[in-house]
């Protein structure tokens, strides 16, 4: 059995650490997805994400300043991406110039039989 308190702080830690290393976003997307009644599975995959960033340690970002540098942004939505819910993820990205500076994923709280309810 996994340790529940010990799986959160892992996470939310890993969540922390997204804003340096935007690749990791889908793998913390997913374990942040068993919070609730996290199995084996995912504290395994928590941990490779652990080693994964032991041997990616000296990548991150870095920002460039620049004239005229602009704040963008870009959504999309994946309308029913996970058919084993049928829910429906909306993204957003924020870049400042071409650094990307902030970004969300969420999964939708309905279905929507259809795009005009959405």
């Amino acid at each position: 059995m996994v340790e529940v308190i010990l799986y959160k702080q892992l996470v939310g830690s890993l969540m922390y650490l997204m804003n340096t290393q935007p690749d990791l976003c889908y793998a913390v997307n997913q374990l942040n997805q068993a919070m609730v009644q996290p199995t084996k599975m995912f504290w395994k995959a928590a941990k490779h994400v652990l080693r994964y960033l032991r041997s990616t340690s000296q990548y991150g970002l870095w920002y460039k300043w620049t004239e005229g540098v602009k704040l963008q942004d870009f959504t999309n939505v994946d309308w029913v991406g996970n058919p084993s819910n049928w829910n429906s993820t909306s993204g957003v990205i924020f870049n400042l110039g071409s650094a990307r500076v902030s970004w969300y994923s969420r999964k939708k709280r309905s279905v929507a039989l259809c795009s005009t309810k959405a």
